[in-house]
């Protein structure tokens, strides 16, 4: 039958804020939140993480500062894409973090262009950086679950491997939580993350990557 979970709704409001602002909570927790996995709901969120994606760099910078931006979309992409799909976009959104980070530590009023370019410490972009592994560790933990094709497609599989796994759920997000704190708590620049995170593969220089991604945003 259809995957039913509840509509967006004051909750939802309330917690996705704080997960945007780059907090790192326990796995289990950011998949508690109640994101509606209904047919049309689900293909609202799927056109607007889409939009988001395909967003101009012109637009990068302003959307550093909105409530709906990189981290929030990073968290909408868990409830949306299937494993598979995130790995094609995990980069993607990576950059779009990073950017979030530097914007944030030269303009923190806000700004809609990156007025200082050069690649800071990397402090300047740690929390993004594990916000970004958390969500990562958390598609590792949910690489069983079969992407479904019936009505609902990914949202409705993860909904019901949650409805009736929950003591396999917690206690692979309480290994997910150890990777966490004792592989990437403890890191200590970019590329030292990249090693961690199992990136080296598809970013081979990541001070020329990070100079890069910067110089190209207006």
């Amino acid at each position: 039958g259809r995957c039913y979970k509840e509509g967006p709704g004051r909750r939802r409001r309330q917690i996705l804020p704080a997960l945007a602002a780059g907090s790192c909570f326990h796995p289990a927790f950011i998949l508690s939140c109640p994101f509606s996995s209904r047919t049309r709901a689900t293909s609202r969120e799927e056109k607007n993480l889409q939009g988001f994606l395909e967003q101009p760099k012109e637009k990068w910078v302003e959307s550093a500062f909105e409530v709906d931006g990189p981290h929030y979309f990073t968290v909408l992409a868990l409830h949306i894409l299937s494993p598979e799909q995130w790995r094609a976009t995990r980069v993607e959104i990576l950059r779009r973090l990073l950017v979030t980070s530097q914007a944030r530590a030269v303009a923190p009023g806000g700004a809609t262009r990156l007025t200082d370019k050069a690649v800071k410490d990397y402090s300047a972009y740690r929390s993004s950086l594990l916000f970004w592994a958390l969500v990562d560790l958390i598609y590792n933990m949910f690489k069983k679950v079969p992407t479904s094709n019936t009505e609902g497609g990914w949202s409705c599989s993860l909904a019901e491997y949650i409805r009736h796994n929950d003591m396999p759920i917690y206690e692979a997000a309480d290994k997910a939580l150890k990777t966490f704190q004792e592989e990437f708590m403890p890191v200590e620049t970019f590329s030292e993350f990249l090693d961690v995170a199992g990136l080296l593969s598809e970013i081979t220089d990541p001070e020329s990557f990070l100079k890069d991604l910067l110089n190209s945003v207006p």
